[in-house]
């Protein structure tokens, strides 16, 4: 029987590898909301389980969307951003999500961007969703979550832009309504998903 001081081991192992995967391998999400399939950046084989983990269970799982600005971004990826309900004429909303494992064993989950979705709406109407975005060659990509681990996604910036069967950013589209415009933003990620969090569009 393995020893505390092991499982602690395993855990903080599975938790750099989360970690390095949710960060590095499955965000083309950046280039979802603005580009072609060919620029996405889809996971390799190495986004897989390591080791005997099994999948997380349905309820332990729980999806937080985020709101915010990027700040700005280093040159390996990592970005400072803040969270914000409240946007200039001139700033981008970010968009991106925390996922908390809020059992007490380690589980895998799948956060590719394949099942992926976020959607803005104002009222009973849908404005903009990911849906929308060219998803060719989007794929799953699994982490591996350590018991109560929870792990923050790279953001990516909505050009306020209604989405469409033309896309889902400004090419192709109208800028949605601001001037004190509020909206609700939501993600769905692997079927599980988040509460609504409501922003102003001035």
């Amino acid at each position: 029987m393995p020893t505390q001081e092991q499982i602690f081991r395993r855990r903080r192992a599975l938790a750099v590898i989360a970690l390095a995967l949710l960060v590095s391998l499955i965000w083309g999400i950046p280039q979802l909301f603005r580009g072609p399939a060919s620029d996405v950046l889809v996971p390799d084989d190495s986004a897989q389980p390591i080791g005997n983990v099994a999948e997380c269970a349905p309820g332990v799982v729980t999806i937080e969307v985020m709101i915010g600005r990027i700040i700005e971004t280093a040159a390996d990826g990592t970005q400072n951003k803040e969270t914000l309900n409240s946007f200039g004429v001139e700033t981008l909303p970010a968009l991106w999500y925390k996922i908390t494992n809020n059992s007490q064993s380690d589980c895998s989950f799948n956060v590719g961007p394949r099942v992926t979705f976020f959607t803005i709406s104002s009222g009973d109407q849908t404005f903009w969703s990911s849906k929308d975005c060219n998803r060719e060659g989007l794929e799953d990509a699994i982490v591996n979550l350590a018991a109560g681990q929870t792990l923050e996604a790279k953001a990516s910036e909505w050009e306020r832009s209604y989405s469409s069967q033309n896309g889902c950013n400004l090419e192709g589209n109208d800028a949605v309504p601001a001037a004190g415009a509020t909206y609700k933003v939501r993600v769905e990620v692997n079927g599980v998903l988040s509460e609504e969090k409501r922003f102003i569009l001035n």
